[in-house]
């Protein structure tokens, strides 16, 4: 699996309410993957795929670019719920842009979302008002 089939495999999951747009965008540096929209708000996400090392130890770049990260912290300061989803050889994980910058090691992984998993997830996050008010 790459991230292209990733993305797709969860949209797949997604169901018909929730709005989704695998953005393409040739001419804007660092917009992200996609964006996701319901009753209770949007989402943007940037899918990263990396391939898990053996050590536990050896730490993981997940690779967003500076534009990319510029973009994201853009809409965050602008009140936008944002996330960064990294898939790998045996499922996946949910993270916020800022916890992207400090890295990982493999055990932040140990807990691996499935495809479905995430789906639910996305669904939740546009279609569940947030108890905080936002």
């Amino acid at each position: 699996m790459n991230e292209h089939s990733f993305i797709r495999a969860v949209h797949r999951k997604l169901p018909p309410d929730v709005m989704r747009w695998k953005i393409h965008d040739t001419y804007t540096g660092g917009v992200p993957d996609a964006w996701y929209a319901g009753p209770a708000g949007t989402l943007f996400v940037e899918y990263k795929y990396v391939s898990l090392p053996k050590k536990s130890t050896t730490r993981i770049k997940i690779g967003l670019s500076e534009q990319q990260r510029l973009f994201l912290n853009r809409l965050i300061e602008y009140h936008l719920h944002c996330a960064v989803i990294v898939a790998h050889q045996n499922g996946a994980s949910i993270f916020s842009p800022a916890e992207v910058d400090v890295g990982f090691t493999k055990e932040s992984f140990s807990t691996p979302l499935s495809v479905p998993d995430i789906a639910d997830w996305i669904t939740n996050s546009v279609t569940i008002p947030a108890s905080d008010g936002t």
